[in-house]
């Protein structure tokens, strides 16, 4: 039952990976986080979205706008161990509320980023708001497996070319999820959770079947319909994490 579930949240998240770019950390990383726990659900989430969007980068490499990248990866890559030996000695109630809280904040502040977005030029190439971005990133990324939210918000913000958006967040999302494992498996002491090989094979086929699935869908479904989609499962799954925490500390 519980490998079955963790299926079904690899499936819906990584298909959104597809349609979107991003939103696997968003969408399977509460269920996955309620599943198995926060320490290593989070870490689960790293890895499995790290070799999605390794999958994927190969498709869109040229169309990557490697300047971005480099600021918003070294950025990410220099906030991930001091984030893992912040949150080291953390409960799993604690986590799982700050998990909760992340998810539903930036959930919120990326919807809020995008009605309030002004016509303008953006932020062009400016370093500064890419390296408040990347830290950003980094630190949910290690936190709660979601990456995405802040991207997102600088995306809105600076008017980024969807298209180049797409591309370079797969390098980058790659990039910073193999850093936040990386950090919480060496500093955070986090381990992945003990499963049988078939259990791993199985999981290994639903991280391909997403992407697949993801192809069929991409060019019929709507980007409205699918962000309408990501939206609510995001808050779902967030909320329900936040109130397990909430729970568990009271």
């Amino acid at each position: 039952m519980l490998l079955g579930l963790l299926v079904l949240a690899i499936l819906v998240g990584g298909a959104l990976q597809r349609v979107t770019g991003m939103g696997f950390g968003l969408v399977a990383g509460p269920f996955v986080v309620l599943m198995i726990g926060p320490v290593q659900g989070v870490l689960l989430v790293n890895v499995v979205g790290a070799i999605m969007a390794l999958i994927l980068v190969g498709r869109l490499l040229r169309s990557v706008d490697w300047y971005r990248y480099a600021i918003l990866a070294a950025a990410s890559v220099a906030t991930s161990v001091p984030a893992a030996l912040l949150l080291r000695g953390v409960s799993s109630s604690a986590l799982d509320v700050m998990v909760g809280l992340i998810i539903v904040g930036a959930m919120t502040l990326a919807l809020v980023a995008g009605r309030l977005r002004a016509s303008g030029e953006g932020f062009g190439r400016a370093p500064l708001p890419l390296v408040i971005t990347g830290v950003a990133s980094g630190f949910g990324s290690v936190a709660a497996g979601v990456g995405g939210p802040p991207v997102a918000v600088y995306t809105v913000l600076d008017r980024w070319d969807p298209r180049t958006f797409a591309a370079t967040a797969q390098p980058f999302f790659m990039t910073n999820a193999l850093a936040a494992a990386t950090a919480k498996m060496t500093v955070g002491r986090a381990t992945l959770p003990t499963l049988a090989w078939w259990q791993w094979v199985i999981i290994a086929v639903a991280v391909l079947a997403s992407l697949g699935l993801g192809e069929l869908l991409a060019p019929r479904i709507s980007r409205e319909a699918t962000r309408r989609v990501l939206i609510v499962l995001a808050y779902a799954g967030g909320t329900a994490t936040l109130v397990r925490g909430v729970v568990g500390l009271v």
